[in-house]
């Protein structure tokens, strides 16, 4: 059986985001990770979808977000 991509992923602003981890914890698939902007793994961090395949399109990851950081763009199908 062939996977089915998701009508929208989450793309994330990194101007918005203060990589506040609320898009990670409502994530159910956990596809979302903490990133960290600046060289040698210093910095402020970010929300990074990492695991397109597995994103389910479910934007709690939008609706949490207190910056509206994150918007979902719908994918060709």
């Amino acid at each position: 059986m062939k996977s089915r991509m998701p009508r929208a992923l989450p793309v994330i602003d990194p101007q918005r985001c203060t990589g506040c981890g609320r898009c990670i914890s409502a994530c159910p698939p956990h596809v979302l990770w903490l990133e960290v902007q600046g060289p040698h793994d210093w910095g402020p961090k970010c929300s990074t979808l990492h695991d397109e395949a597995h994103c389910t399109g479910c934007a709690k990851c939008a609706v949490v977000c207190p910056f509206d950081a994150i918007e979902m763009v719908r994918q060709p199908a």
